[in-house]
């Protein structure tokens, strides 16, 4: 187990702050992501701005005389100016260790597919983003995707992230005793808000959506009053079972959507599989409702755009995202359409709040990588260098954003590059993390600030299985085979697109029996007796 770290104390006094993202959150928590920490700028390491570089060409004592290039994979799209920020840094990597680093990305729309093919094809790569349950974190270990990080190892090669990250995040990133990614180091929640066309709201005369019903009548009433527009971009499956107390099993199947446990009842350890639970089929319904009433596409399935797409562009009237995505997209929307007044909304504020574990986001070492060493040295860089730190977040000084006070920024062009937005959410730093200065006010700054102030004082109490995620190495061809039958079911039926929901339950129900449903329920429910054992 890890030693504690001088910084835990740091970690604790800080502000719960609210995420744009991840990254890219739940498999609905991704995108943009940000904070209110409001903590001082605090460099790492022993030189200016961050890193550990000895005279000559050594980092840390380690020869690094011969020159390496590297390359990454980030989630997302790549950004107008993302090119010329990481040449940018690359200049910076090149004088303090001597290699340079390439970046691909995996779009949104492509990352389930083709994150385990860059394994499977063994790709020749170094650095990937990582994440529990969305981000493919367990699934990768338990194909032995990732190189596995000793003490050892990260203190030699990452001195400065070892001084900074929390034992609780190691702890969190451990897979049998292994640590396989480094976590970012940050809080954030869990939960979505909904951001929404405040003109429609008045037209309508809806005050506010702050319940499954309010959010319910507001989608039947953009679809019967509004022609052309849709109401949302999918049926809201996450909002109905967090409205219910309920919250996904990381590494499980599907996301976790498939397998939920009661996160606002500490004291209750058991597990709801969806399809053995009335609140699905009820869930599923009232979508049916919805779908067939046009709240949303009947091609939602097959639609690959960005999810502020439809928002951006007026054809749908809201969107579902964590509630930074929700008000750097807001606002986009607000300053090209003034009239719109876009404005969030918690539709699950009945329900405290859940902070995400470290492991949501984080950065792996391919298992392949001829240059893990140098690779942890980079990564070193990104995490606790303040200027490369700086520039992964914002972009260039001068051009994109500009620095106020010591700790806080002012964004100054987000058209080519944006704030927080290019999947650098795995080497979020808390100790050196600047906060947005925000000159010209809006009401949509006020409602963050109003939303954020209010999640800060309802934080839930932890359930033992929030940090819990479960290792499909014992089950990887069953969970293979549950997770080829549920593009053909379960996509369909959380989105109400089925002719007949009970039917449609059965079918699914009988599909993933077949696949083995059943011997991952088994093996879930031993190693969490196992972790539960653990832990007391």
């Amino acid at each position: 187990m890890m030693k504690a770290k001088k910084w835990a104390a740091l970690g604790l006094s800080l502000a719960l702050t609210v995420s744009l993202m991840t990254g890219c959150g739940s498999a609905d928590n991704v995108g943009v992501t940000g904070s209110n920490d409001t903590s001082p700028v605090d460099t790492q390491g022993t030189e200016e701005n961050g890193g550990t570089k000895d005279d000559g060409m050594t980092f840390n004592g380690v020869d690094i005389s011969e020159h390496v290039d590297l390359k990454m994979y980030l989630l997302g799209d790549r950004a107008a100016d993302f090119d010329e920020i990481y040449g940018e840094i690359n200049k910076i990597l090149e004088e303090k260790l001597n290699c340079s680093i390439s970046v691909d990305f995996l779009s949104w729309g492509e990352h389930e597919t083709k994150y385990s093919m860059l394994f499977s094809s063994q790709e020749d790569f170094d650095l990937i983003f990582t994440a529990s349950s969305w981000g493919h974190y367990e699934q990768t270990v338990s194909l032995g995707g990732f190189y596995p990080l000793s003490q050892e190892f990260i203190q030699t090669y990452a001195p400065d992230i070892w001084d900074v990250v929390p034992e609780m995040a190691w702890n969190q990133a451990e897979i049998d005793g292994q640590i396989y990614m480094v976590p970012n180091y940050q809080n954030e929640f869990g939960q979505d808000v909904i951001a929404v066309r405040g003109d429609l709201m008045e037209k309508y005369e809806i005050s506010d959506i702050a319940s499954w019903e309010d959010l319910t009548n507001f989608y039947m009433t953009i679809a019967e009053q509004e022609d052309g527009m849709y109401a949302s971009q999918g049926g809201p499956w996450y909002q109905y079972f967090q409205m219910e107390g309920m919250n996904r099993v990381g590494g499980t199947p599907k996301n976790g959507e498939l397998i939920l446990f009661h996160t606002q009842d500490p004291g209750n350890l058991e597990f709801t599989y969806a399809l053995d639970w009335d609140g699905f089929a009820d869930y599923c319904k009232q979508v049916k409702e919805m779908a067939d009433a046009g709240c949303w596409s009947r091609d939602i399935l097959s639609d690959k755009a960005d999810r502020q797409e439809g928002f951006l562009n007026g054809n749908v009237a809201s969107m579902i995202w964590n509630m930074g995505s929700c008000r750097f997209y807001g606002k986009e929307a607000n300053k090209a359409n003034p009239d719109w007044n876009v404005t969030i909304c918690d539709p699950v504020s009945s329900q405290s709040k859940q902070v995400n574990s470290y492991i949501n986001n984080g950065v792996a070492i391919n298992a392949n990588s001829n240059n893990k060493e140098r690779a942890m040295m980079v990564l070193n860089e990104l995490y606790t260098n303040q200027d490369v730190n700086d520039m992964t977040r914002f972009g260039i000084e001068g051009k994109h954003w500009e620095a106020v006070g010591e700790n806080q920024f002012k964004q100054l062009d987000q058209s080519g590059y944006g704030v927080d937005n290019n999947c650098n959410w795995g080497w979020m730093n808390a100790a050196i993390k600047r906060t947005e200065y925000i000159e010209d006010r809006t009401a949509l700054d006020d409602k963050f600030d109003e939303l954020d102030a209010i999640w800060n004082n309802n934080v839930k109490t932890e359930h033992i299985y929030d940090g819990f995620n479960f290792n499909t190495a014992n089950v990887t061809t069953q969970v293979a085979a549950v997770e080829a039958a549920i593009g053909s079911y379960y996509d369909p039926l959380v989105n109400g697109l089925v002719n007949d929901v009970d039917t449609s339950i059965a079918e699914l129900k009988a599909a993933l029996d077949n696949a083995g449903i059943q011997d991952i329920l088994a093996e879930l429910e031993a190693q969490a007796a196992e972790y539960v054992a653990a832990k007391q």
